[in-house]
């Protein structure tokens, strides 16, 4: 187990709106995935506080067009009140003022940057229609986190295929791929080695319960690649919509005896220089 005194930063946490948490728990409890944690803002941040979280992102999502507003000011005000939140705003596509909406996320707001579910979303990175969107954040001085690989499950609105466009066109845009890219983490870690901003997170990607909620492939990933993108690795949880304990999500570095500089890197280093921290 990893030692909690020792701090790490969390890129992949969810808060959500009450109705919204709502309805994702009711969702998720209908396919058999129960949440052991609660998603009350207070008790997310108590709890990654005791497992030595010092710093965390946090966002939601807008599923539906019309909602990103509303979302967007809420994780503001949720963010300002619990330490060491770091809140992300969102946007939808289907919003004929998409990118005057990731403008007051980022400007007015003062949100880190933005997150995009591509599935859940259905938009595709690659849509011509977050090319404003995308300008905002660069403009800003801000990062992107997108759901844009393959697990649990491969759709139009995903895979490889729909961002490398983007990082050609936008090779300096500090973007996060969740959960490693998976099921194509070879392809977006290679990718990593050609866009210096480029980053991919652990979420639910290498922990071992992952599997049988996710179809995660943890074997799949090498200790040498690990090791070779030990730079553009972040840490993620997904907490606290886990269905197992929060530990789960860490054990792995160690039960792979990774080194101590590697653990370092990824549970908290990558995390500062990405995410551009004063620490």
């Amino acid at each position: 187990m990893m030692d909690a005194t020792r701090p790490s930063i969390d890129v992949h946490v969810h808060l959500h709106p009450p109705r919204l948490a709502d309805a994702i728990s009711r969702h998720f409890a209908g396919i058999g995935w129960r949440p052991v944690h609660g998603w009350a803002p207070d008790a997310v941040a108590s709890t990654l506080r005791e497992h030595g979280v010092d710093r965390f992102c946090c966002f939601s999502y807008a599923h539906r067009p019309g909602i990103a507003r509303a979302i967007n000011a809420w994780m503001a005000k949720a963010g300002r009140t619990l330490p060491g939140a770091i809140p992300f705003g969102t946007v939808h596509t289907d919003d004929p003022d998409c990118a005057e909406v990731a403008r007051e996320a980022l400007h007015d707001l003062g949100l880190a940057g933005l997150k995009i579910h591509c599935s859940v979303q259905r938009i595709a990175p690659d849509d011509p229609r977050l090319v404003p969107v995308y300008e905002a954040v660069l403009g800003a001085g801000r990062v992107m986190m997108l759901h844009a690989g393959t697990l649990p499950y491969r759709d139009e609105h995903t895979g490889i295929e729909r961002v490398r466009p983007v990082m050609a066109r936008f090779p300096e845009l500090p973007v996060c791929i969740a959960h490693l890219g998976a099921h194509e983490h070879r392809a977006f870690l290679e990718l990593t080695d050609e866009y210096p901003n480029l980053y991919v997170d652990t979420t639910m990607a290498l922990a071992g319960p992952a599997k049988e909620y996710v179809a995660a492939e943890p074997d799949a990933v090498s200790n040498d690649e690990i090791v070779r993108h030990q730079d553009r690795i972040l840490f993620g949880s997904d907490f606290p919509l886990l269905p197992y304990p929060y530990e789960e999500e860490r054990r792995w570095a160690v039960s792979r005896g990774l080194s101590e500089d590697v653990q370092r890197k990824i549970f908290y280093g990558n995390a500062v220089r990405f995410l551009r921290l004063a620490v």
